[in-house]
C-alpha cells in the first residue's frame, strides 16, 4: 500500500492506494488560517502535524493495517514555511504563502538583481510580497532573533518529513517558487541570497523528487501510530504532484486544473525564458521543467456567483437536494453560445497571466434589458474558459504543440463547462478519470521509490482509470473566436480605469 497527503491551504487529504493504485481510504480536515495582521497569514505548525496524526488514527480505525504501508508520500503548497532549531522544534507559526507581507523586500531584490536575471535563474516572471527569499529577509530584519535562532527554514513538505525522520531536506520542484534556487543549474541562486543577505545554511539539502529520505522514527511511530519499515519519499509540490498524477510528464502533454485558480501546465525538455511572454516556469520531477501559467481566480469565481448572484438556485438546489453548480449548468445550457453577448471577465484579483495587469478586477460586460439568469450563468463558464484559451495560445507561441487538453480539477466534473472549453479552445478536453490527481501524483513517487515499478511512467501504466474525450464543435468556432476577440479587447480597454 502507498499513503500520500495533500496539504492544502485550508485541509490536508490523506489517501491510501493499494495495488494499480486503487483507492483504499480517503480522509479530510480542514484547519483554520490566522490573521494576526493586515498581510500577515499563518497557522500554528503543530496543527499540521496534529492533523497528519489524525488522518493516520481514521485510517487504523477503518480496520486498514498500516504495517503494510510501504511508502508515504507528501506534496503540499508550495511556498508556506516553519522556521526550526536543530532539534527540529519549530520556532514560530506556520508562515502561509498568502502571507504578503514583504513587497518592501521584493522590491528590493527587483531593484538589485533586475526581472530578467531572476527570470532566467528561476523561472519567476512575478515578484511579489509573498516570495519565499523576501520574506526571510523580512524576519531578518524585523524578527533577528527569530532568524539567528533559526536552524533550517523548511517549507511544508519539508517540515513533515522532518517530523517522521528526523532528517532535514527539500525537494526539487518544491523550492522552484522560492526565488532561492537556481532551476537551470540546480544549485542555490548565490546571488540572490547574498543581496538577501540570507545564509545558505539555514536552507535544507535538495533532494530529487520521488527520493526516500528515510523511515518513519521510533518517536514518530510512537506519536503517529505508523510502522518504522514505512519509507518517507520525498513528493513534489502540488501542481507537479497533479501532473504526475494525469500523465503529464513528457512534451506534448498539457493540463489544466480549473480549482480555485486556474493553473495551466504543459511539460518541457528546455524551456524559453522570454519576458516579452512571461510563463512562470517550474523544474520537474524528472528534471524536465513545466510552463506553468497561473491565474488566481476561476472557480473560486462561479462560487461568487452561488454565492452572490445566484440565490434563488441554491434556494432550489436545497429544496431538491441537489448541487447547486448542477443547476447553474443546467441553467446555462438553456443560454446561447456567447451568452447573449454577455461576458463574464473573470479576473477578480489581478490579471496575472498572462500580459499582467495586477490592478485589473472583473466585471460583467453586455448587459441588457433582455439579460436574464441563463445568460449571466453560461457567461461565468465562457469566461473562464476564454482565459484558458490565453494562456495555451501564449504556450503555443513557445514553441508547445497543444494537441489536446487533460482537464482536472473541481472543474472537470463538469461536462457543460467541458464542452465549453472545447469550442472555445478548438481543442479536445479529455476529462480525466480520477479526481484526486494530486495524491496519485504523489502515491506514484512513492511506489517507485520502494522498487514496486521501475518508473513513474510504468507506475502510471497500471492506473485503471476511464477518460472521456469531448470534442469542440466547428460550427461555434466563429462565435467564440470573435466573443474571445472582445474579451481580450476589453480588458485592454480597461485598464486606464482599473
Amino acid at each position: 500500500m502507498f499513503l500520500s497527503f495533500d496539504v492544502g491551504t485550508t485541509s490536508m487529504k490523506c489517501v491510501l492506494f493499494g495495488k494499480d493504485f486503487k483507492q483504499l481510504c480517503k480522509v479530510s480536515y480542514e484547519y483554520d488560517l490566522l490573521y494576526p495582521q493586515e498581510d500577515f497569514v499563518e497557522l500554528g505548525a503543530e496543527v499540521y502535524y496534529e492533523t497528519f496524526c489524525r488522518c493516520i488514527k481514521s485510517i487504523k480505525n477503518s480496520g486498514i493495517d498500516v504495517n503494510e504501508i510501504k511508502s508515504l508520500t507528501f506534496t503540499t503548497q508550495g511556498e508556506t514555511f516553519v522556521p526550526v532549531d536543530k532539534n527540529g522544534n519549530h520556532l514560530s507559526r506556520a508562515i502561509i504563502w498568502l502571507d504578503a507581507r514583504a513587497s518592501k523586500e521584493a522590491e528590493l531584490l527587483l531593484e538589485k538583481l533586475g526581472l530578467e536575471k531572476i527570470y532566467h535563474k528561476t523561472g519567476l516572471c512575478g515578484i511579489d510580497g509573498a516570495l519565499p527569499l523576501a520574506k526571510l529577509m523580512w524576519i531578518k530584519e524585523n524578527m533577528p532573533e527569530l532568524y539567528n535562532s533559526t536552524y533550517k527554514f523548511l517549507l511544508l513538505e519539508d517540515y513533515l518529513i522532518m517530523r517522521l525522520t528526523g532528517e532535514f531536506v527539500t525537494e526539487k520542484s518544491l523550492v522552484s517558487s522560492t526565488c532561492w534556487y537556481n532551476i537551470v543549474e540546480d544549485c542555490f541562486f548565490d546571488e540572490a541570497l547574498r543581496v538577501g543577505g540570507i545564509d545558505i545554511e539555514k536552507l535544507p539539502k535538495v533532494l530529487p523528487c520521488g527520493e526516500i529520505v528515510g523511515k518513519v522514527s521510533t518517536d514518530a511511530s510512537r506519536e503517529c501510530g505508523l510502522c518504522c519499515d514505512t519509507a518517507v519519499v520525498t513528493g513534489a509540490m502540488d501542481q507537479i504532484s497533479s501532473a504526475i498524477g494525469a500523465g503529464n510528464f513528457c512534451e506534448g502533454v498539457v493540463t489544466e486544473t480549473t480549482g480555485t485558480a486556474l493553473v495551466v501546465g504543459a511539460t518541457v525538455e528546455k524551456p524559453v525564458f522570454d519576458l516579452s511572454k512571461p510563463i512562470t516556469i517550474y523544474k520537474h520531477f524528472n528534471d524536465k521543467f513545466m510552463y506553468m501559467p497561473f491565474c488566481n481566480t476561476a472557480g473560486v469565481v462561479l462560487k461568487w456567483f452561488k454565492d452572490t448572484v445566484a440565490g434563488e438556485l441554491v434556494a432550489k438546489a436545497n429544496a431538491e437536494d441537489v448541487s447547486p453548480y448542477f443547476l447553474i449548468d443546467e441553467m446555462a445550457k438553456l443560454s446561447q453560445p456567447g451568452s447573449r453577448g454577455v461576458m463574464l471577465l473573470p479576473h477578480f484579483s489581478g490579471k496575472n497571466a498572462p500580459n499582467e495587469i495586477p490592478e485589473a478586477t472583473g466585471c460583467f460586460f453586455g448587459l441588457t434589458l433582455a439579460t436574464d439568469m441563463k445568460d449571466l450563468c453560461r457567461s461565468v463558464l465562457e469566461g473562464i474558459a476564454y482565459m484558458l484559451r490565453e494562456n495555451i495560445e501564449v504556450l503555443e507561441t513557445q514553441g508547445v504543440e497543444v494537441a489536446e487538453i487533460k482537464s482536472l480539477g473541481g472543474g472537470s466534473s463538469s461536462p457543460l463547462w467541458g464542452e465549453i472549453k472545447a469550442s472555445v479552445c478548438c481543442k479536445k478536453i479529455v476529462r480525466n478519470g480520477y479526481s484526486e490527481t494530486t495524491a496519485l501524483g504523489a502515491a506514484i513517487l512513492g511506489a517507485v521509490a520502494v522498487s514496486e515499478y521501475s518508473s513513474v511512467e510504468e507506475a502510471f501504466e497500471s492506473v485503471d482509470a476511464e477518460s472521456k474525450d469531448i470534442m469542440p464543435v466547428a460550427e461555434l468556432k466563429d462565435v467564440y473566436d470573435q466573443a474571445y476577440n472582445k474579451y481580450k479587447e476589453l480588458y485592454q480597454a480597461l485598464k486606464s480605469v482599473f
